[in-house]
């Protein structure tokens, strides 16, 4: 589990010079020795199963994806374990995560491994192969030269029309150029208030498209097969009551028909 590091001790500061809010707000109280303070490093850590303490990031690298706060070294690490990623960083871009890896292994098979190991909400939406990680003169990250993530369509690509317009809506909420039929809408970076717009714009153009089928099947491919079964079941549905209608016509007429000539036999016999 990761946590953020504290430092305790008769080693610890009294403070910053001269920076009363920010000693009030790095320097607090040690709950396990009275009168004394730790520092809070703002790194966040776990420790392993050989004792060690591995450093994940920052917890002010800490952002809300789909309403959960996520500490984006966690992500990182996760995929650093992966036997062909020798290095991982994960940001935030516009609501999704994205990966850069120092790795030769595909993009699918790097995000398979988060699926397993995460919940789908920490699975990177996409992943950035790199010879190596940017860094600055003073050996940090250079984020400002990460390469731009290229959101490529990762399954087969929309076949048939429910699956092309469902697609388009897709991509046109999510500021994508393309999706696949099998791309999650909320791996893709969709959250609520996108999934609300999406529904929307559906029923403007005509797909009765409902919130909860979206979070239940999430795919272009799967709200698309339910839209053609439902049809089906409706069109077959409409089929039986018009051959239901039509047999009851026949037999009214019938009846009437067998009236008549019951109405005739009986005006001969008379004569």
């Amino acid at each position: 589990m990761a946590g953020e590091l504290y430092i305790g001790g008769a080693g610890v500061a009294l403070g910053y010079l001269n920076r009363r809010s920010l000693t009030a707000e790095r320097f607090v109280a040690d709950p396990w020795s009275l009168g004394r303070r730790m520092y809070r490093t703002g790194d966040v850590v776990r420790w392993t199963v050989e004792g060690r303490i591995d450093y994940l990031g920052r917890a002010d690298d800490q952002v809300k994806i789909r309403g959960h706060r996520v500490e984006l070294g966690e992500v990182a690490a996760v995929l650093s374990d992966h036997p062909a990623v020798g290095q991982a960083v994960v940001i935030a871009d516009g609501g999704r995560l994205v990966a850069y890896a120092v790795t030769t292994a595909d993009q699918a098979q790097i995000r398979a491994w988060a699926a397993e190991r995460l919940p789908a909400y920490l699975v990177p939406a996409a992943v950035v192969p790199l010879a190596a990680l940017p860094l600055t003169v003073n050996g940090k990250l250079d984020r400002a030269a990460l390469p731009k993530p290229s959101f490529t369509v990762t399954g087969r690509t929309p076949a048939g029309p429910a699956e092309e317009r469902l697609a388009a809506l897709f991509a046109e909420v999510l500021g994508l150029d393309a999706v696949g039929a099998e791309d999650s809408f909320f791996d893709l970076g969709g959250d609520s208030i996108a999934a609300m717009r999406l529904t929307s714009r559906a029923r403007a153009t005509g797909i009765d498209l409902r919130l909860r089928d979206l979070v239940a099947l999430r795919t272009v491919a799967a709200l698309a097969a339910q839209r053609d079964a439902a049809q089906t079941e409706a069109a077959q549905r409409d089929a039986a009551q018009g051959d239901t209608a039509q047999g009851d016509t026949a037999q009214v007429g019938t009846a009437q028909v067998g009236a008549a000539g019951t109405g005739v036999a009986q005006t001969e016999a008379s004569v």
